[in-house]
C-alpha cells in the first residue's frame, strides 16, 4: 500500500514563517540570510519561464531594484509520511523591478518543495510560480 501525503496546518505555518523570512531577505537583498533558507540544490522556475539554480537566484536578488515587496495571500502544505519533505503551495502578489527596469510585479500561484534539515529547519528545494488573474473564477481545490 502506498502511504499518502497528509495536509498539515502546522507544517504550513512553519514553512510560511520560513517563506516570510525568505521574502524579507529578498526585499533587503540579504543574500547571506537567503542562502541559509534555500537548499544547496535549490531550483526556481519563474513566472517568465527562467530556470535558476541557487547561485543564479542569489545573483538575481543582488540585482533587484530597491522598493519591491510581497503580499502573501494563501498557503497550504502536505507532508510526506517521512515528515522530511513537504509540498507547499499558495498565492502571493509581488511588486518590484529588476536592475534593468523590468517590472516583475505579478499575482502568482506557486508550488514549492521544502525539505527538513537535520537541524529541524525547513529549506526551500524547488519553487515554481505561475502568473494568474485574481478576478478569474476558481477551479479545483485540494
Amino acid at each position: 500500500m502506498v502511504e499518502r501525503w497528509v495536509w498539515s496546518d502546522e507544517v504550513a505555518a512553519e514553512i510560511t514563517k520560513r517563506w516570510r523570512a525568505w521574502t524579507d531577505a529578498v526585499v533587503a537583498k540579504d543574500v547571506e540570510a537567503l542562502a541559509g533558507i534555500l537548499h544547496e540544490d535549490y531550483l526556481y522556475v519563474t513566472i517568465n519561464g527562467w530556470r535558476l539554480n541557487k547561485a543564479d537566484y542569489l545573483d538575481m536578488v543582488r540585482n533587484l531594484a530597491p522598493g519591491g515587496g510581497f503580499e502573501l495571500k494563501r498557503t497550504s502544505a502536505r507532508v510526506h509520511p517521512s515528515g522530511a519533505i513537504a509540498e507547499f503551495d499558495g498565492e502571493y502578489y509581488t511588486g518590484g523591478l529588476n536592475s534593468s527596469g523590468q517590472d516583475l510585479s505579478a499575482h502568482t500561484r506557486f508550488t514549492a518543495s521544502w525539505v527538513r534539515g537535520e537541524d529541524g529547519q525547513w529549506r526551500g528545494l524547488t519553487h515554481h510560480g505561475t502568473r494568474y488573474d485574481p478576478a478569474a473564477p476558481e477551479k479545483g481545490d485540494h
